[in-house]
């Protein structure tokens, strides 16, 4: 498992304990798909409601395949555990629980096309392995960005380019544009703590 993930899938076999009594990994073996499946909650197997469970240590939720988040159109909830990093430990103080329906897909994809969307993405994936078409690529890749996403949209787009092999475009949202936003949300605090260290990323 990527370092990057790690005290993500800790908060998340917390979180699927404590609502099916269920370990993470106990609870992937149910779902059709496993831990691949388009939720980490499904409705249907010992919850009523699909739901995405993230985390976040600063004011951006990372939300991972765009296309996946985009293909969200039904009722779900996004579960966001909130931390501060404290040495080698994050210590979880915050869960926001939002309740998101089919109306609310304006605000958080405003006038995004699907379609066009979808062309970005294979665009990114076709690019060359390597530093250089990493950078060769970067004016083409920044304007095909800038037509497909939406000011008005709460979700941002981020492709993952790297100089190695990384071909991917995920997607974050601003948590307190999120909670601003309207969509119906609970919040609870947490004192949880996690044996994690700060996330280390490729370039």
């Amino acid at each position: 498992m990527a370092e990057v993930q790690q005290h993500g899938n800790k908060f998340e076999d917390v979180v699927i304990r404590d609502r099916t009594k269920l370990s993470k990994k106990e609870y992937d073996k149910l779902k059709k798909n496993g831990y691949t499946s388009p939720f980490d909650l499904c409705n249907g197997l010992k919850v009523d409601y699909d739901a995405s469970i993230k985390t976040t240590g600063s004011n951006t939720v990372c939300c991972s395949d765009l296309l996946r988040m985009m293909s969200h159109r039904k009722y779900y909830r996004l579960i966001v555990g909130c931390y501060k990093q404290e040495g080698k430990s994050k210590k979880f103080h915050t869960q926001y629980e939002f309740f998101i329906a089919p109306e609310d897909y304006g605000k958080l994809w405003g006038k995004m096309d699907y379609q066009l969307v979808e062309s970005f993405v294979d665009f990114v994936k076709t690019i060359p392995h390597g530093p250089e078409a990493q950078k060769n690529t970067k004016s083409d890749r920044d304007q095909f960005q800038e037509q497909v996403s939406c000011e008005e949209a709460l979700f941002n787009i981020n492709p993952k380019v790297d100089s190695k092999k990384q071909r991917r475009v995920q997607c974050s949202v601003p948590l307190d544009k999120l909670l601003a936003s309207g969509i119906q949300y609970e919040k609870t605090t947490l004192n949880l703590t996690i044996n994690s260290s700060r996330r280390k990323f490729n370039k």
